[in-house]
């Protein structure tokens, strides 16, 4: 009698862990899911944008520089895009970093004025992985010799931190990043 009433706490006991784990795994695959979904989202977003702006030269008067009002419009379009296909959508955290880089008649890269080619955009700190002045190899050469502006969107949103919090850690930005020349 004393064994079986022993079984029955180490059972209970055995059950508990097994339910814990198993709470984290649910709980990790939710984060988890809820993240991919942000990032497809966002690089969608970024994906559409960055091929916006390569076009913006042949939509807008052939102006090549971009201005902070374009980046601004550009942000405020994410914005709006967001809030309409996340249900719970907040602006606090959402970050957005659009760079551009130029290249002079002999194929030299110009040097941004103070941030004029830089342009961080909403609440959340956003930074790309990679700055778009390091890829600057990736820029073609066109049949008339001319080397093309690269555009870099980067996008990101502080998700919730659900596993994060269980675990210790912070596992909360989604970034998304895209690339592209100019026509």
């Amino acid at each position: 009698m004393h064994s079986v009433s022993k079984q029955r706490g180490v059972f209970v006991i055995e059950l508990t862990m097994i339910l814990l784990a198993f709470s984290l795994i649910i709980v990790f695959t939710m984060d988890v899911v809820v993240k991919q979904t942000v990032k497809g989202k966002l690089d969608r977003l970024s994906y559409s944008l960055v091929s916006l702006l390569r076009e913006r030269s042949q939509l807008f008067d052939g102006k090549e520089t971009m201005t902070y009002d374009e980046a601004a419009q550009s942000f405020s379009l994410i914005q709006r895009s967001l809030s309409n296909t996340m249900g719970n959508f907040d602006i606090s955290r959402l970050g957005m970093v659009i760079e551009q880089q130029r290249f002079d008649a002999n194929k030299n890269p110009i040097a941004a004025v103070v941030n004029q080619h830089i342009f961080n955009l909403g609440a959340y700190e956003c930074e790309p992985e990679e700055a778009l002045s390091r890829k600057i190899d990736l820029s073609p050469v066109t049949q008339f010799d001319n080397k093309l502006a690269l555009y870099q969107v980067t996008l990101c949103y502080r998700t919730d931190n659900w596993y994060g919090n269980l675990a210790g850690e912070t596992f909360e930005r989604v970034r998304s990043i895209s690339l592209s020349f100019g026509r």
